[in-house]
């Protein structure tokens, strides 16, 4: 199979999962126009036709489902054999991608990465910020610093101590709950939420813990936020009623296939070394 081919099936794919050519070319780094010609040249190259276009967006036609499926089978191989690439290669020099949410990339992880960079000048450090889950076995990143009651069966790392949260808000006498949002609401502060709060009393809600932190500063409501966040801001008080203890665990982790390249296991080493100090656990 050539390049060309290759790269039509990612964007028949990419199509096929996010449901239009703008979501897709989101994910694929690429302009809408891009992704309706790669598509269209891969429907025109095997004469057949894929997707419906539809009021909500594109779909797969019925009698398209066994390419896409046998184009998943493609893609699963070629990402199996870029992952091994990547896990025999021996050099402790190149590029790391560390992926985590939007707080830790914006106020912890900057400065490890400062320190990481000055003893491996030969790294090349980059930091996904955001609170949707990269699919590390995609390749998408390297290393995730991700919060976790437990990793997945597909990652192997470890534990670099936990995030504590608080109930946090302005100090006003009475405040609605902010609702956690998007990507937070599987947190475990969302299930303690939709065990303890009713909705009544929820009020606007984000899906960013430092989203939250604003708007409780301004006195929307009160949130829950890690206790790295909230017990820094001097606007913030901790909620006198509430107090509900919960800690998450925080894990170092990539893919087993490539645990053992040198250059990600000393940025694995190093992000479980200096994450417990920063997060002043």
């Amino acid at each position: 199979m050539n390049n060309q081919n290759w790269d039509d099936i990612r964007y028949a794919l990419a199509v096929s999962r996010h449901g239009s050519l703008n979501a897709a070319a989101t994910a694929l780094g690429v302009t809408h126009a891009t992704v309706l010609r790669r598509v269209a040249a891969f429907e025109r190259r095997h004469g057949c036709v894929i997707f419906q276009k539809n009021p909500s967006g594109y779909s797969a036609l019925p009698e398209a489902r066994a390419i896409l499926s046998a184009m998943e089978n493609v893609e699963d191989a070629v990402l199996s054999v870029e992952r091994a690439i990547v896990g025999a290669d021996r050099s402790p020099t190149g590029r790391v991608r560390i992926a985590s949410t939007d707080s830790l990339c914006q106020l912890v992880l900057p400065g490890i990465l400062n320190r990481i960079s000055a003893l491996y000048p030969g790294l090349e450090l980059s930091l996904l910020s955001g609170n949707n889950h990269h699919d590390l076995s995609r390749l998408t990143a390297d290393i995730a610093v991700r919060p976790s009651i437990r990793l997945g069966e597909d990652l192997v790392g470890e534990r670099a101590g936990a995030l504590a949260f608080g109930v946090y808000d302005d100090g006003s006498s009475y405040r609605k709950w902010m609702r956690l949002d998007g990507a937070l609401s599987g947190s475990v502060p969302a299930r303690w939420m939709a065990e303890h709060v009713r909705d009544e009393d929820t009020t606007i809600g984000a899906d960013s813990f430092l989203v939250l932190q604003q708007m409780a500063a301004t006195g929307v409501g009160k949130a829950f936020l890690p206790t790295f966040i909230g017990d820094a801001d001097p606007r913030l008080r901790r909620a006198p009623d509430m107090n509900p203890e919960i800690e998450v665990p925080l894990w170092v982790a990539t893919l087993e296939e490539i645990a053992r390249t040198p250059r990600f296991a000393v940025v694995q080493r190093a992000l479980v070394e200096y994450l417990p100090d920063a997060l002043g656990r």
